[in-house]
């Protein structure tokens, strides 16, 4: 991740010295023209995401901007900079500006859709949601997918729900972590035990391992049952893996309640 942002700086600075080097070079090296300069900026706008500093990104994303506003990836960039700041409004106004550049731009359809959800403006939200979940090109259609998915489950239509989250399973494997977890919640609500467990161990697995609710939810599955000593290991296990998170104090409070 810190190599991608790196790489990212290293050959903007490389291209931008090669150009100012050029009148004294015996062969005049390529300007570097606004568009490759905006994107290459973009790039680094995309790694100090990656890194967590959205300011990073939104200073990058200003010369982006004044060198090329053309490009509606600036636009989606500085959404999800404005997202990790939890200025929703903002980085809804940005997703908006990205789609209207490009309509069927599926990264930002899929932003838009889920900044839409997190607003509770469902409604508006399946449009673009749609768009990028049916994008046959799309190779993180998981994300939208799943997050349909979500739309419907707060809406109580279960039927839809579970038939998104296992499009996202379907197109997303060991990534679609999200979906395998909700997917969990409808098995248990059902009663399904068994494929509840499953779903939800599968949301822990590989890229997904870092998921506290997750491991939480397997803990609860048994407690439901009442398999209390496979309940409090899970528990405690949640404990120690996830200190000082809120699935921690959920964990002990459990553990707490346990006959």
């Amino acid at each position: 991740m810190v190599n991608n942002l790196s790489n990212a700086l290293v050959t903007l600075t490389a291209l931008v010295v090669l150009s100012a080097c050029a009148t004294s070079s015996p062969k005049k090296s390529p300007e570097l023209t606004q568009l490759q300069r905006a994107r290459l900026l973009i790039q680094v706008a995309d790694g100090a995401l990656i890194e967590n500093d959205p300011t990073a990104a939104l200073e990058a994303l200003i010369q982006a901007e004044a060198a090329d506003p053309s490009l509606p990836e600036i636009y989606h960039s500085r959404a999800l900079a404005f997202y990790a700041k939890n200025d929703f409004q903002t980085a809804l106004f940005n997703a908006q500006k990205a789609v209207s550049i490009a309509p069927k731009y599926p990264d930002a359809n899929n932003t838009l859709g889920k900044i839409l959800v997190d607003l509770g403006r469902f409604n508006e939200a399946i449009a673009p949601l749609s768009r990028a979940a049916d994008e046959p090109l799309y190779r993180e259609a998981y994300k939208p997918q799943t997050t349909l998915g979500i739309l419907y489950y707060r809406e109580n239509n279960f039927p839809k729900a579970t038939s998104y989250f296992e499009k996202a399973i379907q197109s997303g494997g060991d990534q679609a972590c999200i979906a395998y977890y909700y997917r969990g919640h409808l098995k248990l609500r059902d009663g399904e035990y068994s494929a509840a467990i499953r779903d939800y161990t599968q949301a822990t697995k590989k890229m997904c391992g870092g998921f506290a609710d997750a491991h939480l939810a397997i803990g609860i599955v048994y407690d439901r049952t009442k398999q209390y000593e496979l309940a409090r290991r899970t528990y405690l296990e949640v404990e120690q893996r996830y200190p000082n998170t809120k699935a921690s104090d959920q964990a002990i409070n459990l553990m707490r309640a346990l006959p």
